[in-house]
């Protein structure tokens, strides 16, 4: 009666050395496809880990002002022109904004311009500008000479080859003369 017991109790080698390898293999097969669905999804940026931040690609600015010279105490039109670089995209959506941070004695009608939408795109293929009109500030002055206002431009990119997408930022230095 005992032997009978201990026969049902105890497991055939095969198969005790078995559940190990496949449940490891089980294992092993979950993190495999875990790390690959991470790698697909997560920026390359998301994996380098804290404090890696991609570089937000550098566009050309043109500004121009009307009239220029100005003239102290009268107001002027300040445009900036936005390009992206060869093979990058600039999303109409969020769109393109410039604040204004410091004005060197200039008072402005509004301290931030846009060009863009607020309001979300449904279409992919409608993501991007095909013309960015110039961002618009106005400005006076109370003193001739060059004045330069410090502004932040903020703005949403892809790179048409990769579809990468990522916000960016960029700093100006706009020069405004009055005379």
């Amino acid at each position: 009666m005992n032997a009978k017991n201990t026969r049902s109790a105890v497991r055939p080698r095969a198969a005790l050395s078995s559940a190990p390898s496949s449940t490891l293999t089980i294992a092993l097969t979950f993190a495999l496809a875990a790390a690959l669905v991470l790698a697909t999804l997560l920026p390359a940026p998301a994996l380098a880990g804290p404090g890696s931040k991609p570089k937000s690609p550098e566009l050309k600015v043109t500004v121009t002002q009307d009239p220029s010279p100005g003239k102290a105490g009268q107001p002027v039109t300040v445009k900036v022109a936005v390009e992206p670089p060869t093979g990058i995209k600039l999303n109409q959506y969020p769109g393109i904004t410039l604040k204004v941070t410091g004005t060197d004695g200039l008072t402005l009608a509004s301290p931030e311009a846009f060009v863009g939408t607020k309001k979300p795109i449904a279409d992919p293929a409608q993501f991007g500008f095909k013309h960015i009109d110039p961002l618009e500030l106005k400005a006076t002055g109370g003193k001739a000479g060059t004045r330069t206002m410090d502004g932040t431009l903020t703005f949403f990119y892809c790179v048409i080859e990769s579809g990468y997408c990522a916000p960016g930022e960029m700093k100006l230095r706009i020069p405004v003369t009055l005379k």
